[in-house]
């Protein structure tokens, strides 16, 4: 019979409580491949019956800004944790009640803005050079 060691345990713990942790969020993972729903604008939740979402693909963001599409270049480092979209994003043009233009416009605003992002628990956290989180997709 083997004596008891009270250190197995506790390694124990800490090994599934590091393998949790890791599963818990990656900030450094790469949002690229698929698409990105908005959850919150700058503090605000999307307009009711909206659908606001961003997918990258490769060196491309496209997506619905609410009422339009949009696209164009961003520019991506998963290993530090930097992103760049724009400065020139293209957008249709039709028009829509002027809530959702309004939304849409703050929208690729903000997106102008991103000069980082984290990806923590499947949400995806764009963030400007000042550290303040500007939109946040699930």
């Amino acid at each position: 019979m083997r004596e008891y060691d009270p250190v197995r345990p506790i390694l124990c713990v800490a090994l599934f409580a590091l393998v949790l942790a890791g599963c818990a969020g990656d900030s450094n993972a790469d949002p690229s491949g698929r698409t990105w729903r908005l959850t919150d604008l700058e503090g605000t939740p999307p307009l009711e019956g909206t659908t606001i979402d961003l997918t990258i693909d490769g060196e491309q963001v496209s997506g619905s800004s609410g009422c339009n599409t949009y696209s164009g270049p961003v520019t991506l480092d998963p290993a530090a944790g930097t992103m760049t979209l724009g400065p020139n994003l293209a957008s249709t043009m039709m028009a829509c009640e002027e809530p959702i233009m309004d939304q849409e416009r703050r929208y690729l605003d903000s997106l102008v803005r991103v000069r980082s992002y984290e990806i923590v628990d499947g949400d995806l956290t764009l963030i400007d050079d000042t550290g303040t989180v500007v939109l946040t997709f699930e």
